[in-house]
């Protein structure tokens, strides 16, 4: 169990060299841009927007106040990065999925020397790539709940801190192995058992992906580099053990 949680945490460190080979490398700038150029967008017309709102709120202010609009703008610093910062991650999944499923195939091959073999096409696993990110999300609500009823709980909700860092680290896990697990056909329910039987290194490897996401800035990167991370893991430790086609 030790070694499978230092084989999951090390993993990403591990993966970074893979990120700059030349067939994998615009898989992790095209999503990358899109999701910048998205988050600008949002926050460029949320920026406009509370810029007329603050006008509008001022109007009402005697002159000798107009320091509160200073007030007011760093409030919407403040909120706008926090929003950022929580909703970036979640939604750069949604929008790169495709793009991950792809180069974790790349990845694989980098590793293998073997191509990857699926008789799923393109379009369609893209279609199951988004179609994957929002079953984890309703698994994510489901299981938050339980949780948070757990938290509610006197002395019990004592456990409740580590049961989300386990919790938290386990979803990850499953996010980023959805992947190169993906690739080779393998459902949702399959790739919950998989890992279910090596806990160690998803539990290890997802933990370290939860850290790396808490991070400002680094956060921005976190997802091409545990796509990376996933793949290397399941090559190396899981994919034995998946089922031969015929």
């Amino acid at each position: 169990m030790l070694a499978d949680i230092t084989r999951g945490t090390q993993a990403l460190a591990r993966a970074l060299g893979l990120l700059n080979k030349p067939g994998v490398r615009i898989y992790v700038v095209v999503p990358l841009m899109i999701n910048l150029l998205l988050f600008g967008a949002l926050v460029w017309y949320g920026y406009n927007q509370f810029n007329l709102f603050v006008e509008w709120l001022m109007s009402f202010v005697p002159g000798f106040l107009d320091f509160i609009a200073w007030l007011i703008w760093i409030f919407f610093g403040v909120l706008a990065a926090i929003i950022v910062f929580f909703s970036f991650t979640p939604v750069a999944n949604i929008v790169a999925a495709p793009f991950n499923a792809l180069m974790a195939e790349k990845i694989e091959i980098e590793l293998t020397g073997k191509a990857v073999s699926s008789e799923i096409s393109f379009t369609r696993m893209a279609i199951d790539a988004i179609g994957s990110q929002l079953r984890k999300l309703v698994y994510i609500m489901f299981w938050a709940l339980g949780l948070f009823l757990v938290s509610l709980i006197p002395v019990v909700n004592l456990v409740a801190p580590v049961l989300w860092i386990v919790f938290g680290s386990w979803l990850l896990s499953l996010e980023y192995f959805d992947y190169p697990m993906g690739n080779h056909d393998l459902v949702f329910a399959e790739q919950k058992k998989r890992l279910g039987e090596r806990r160690g290194i998803a539990l290890g490897f997802g933990g370290a992906v939860m850290i790396m996401t808490s991070i400002p800035i680094i956060n921005f990167f976190a997802m091409p580099v545990a796509v990376a991370g996933a793949t290397l893991l399941w090559v190396e430790q899981l994919q034995s053990n998946a089922p031969v086609k015929t």
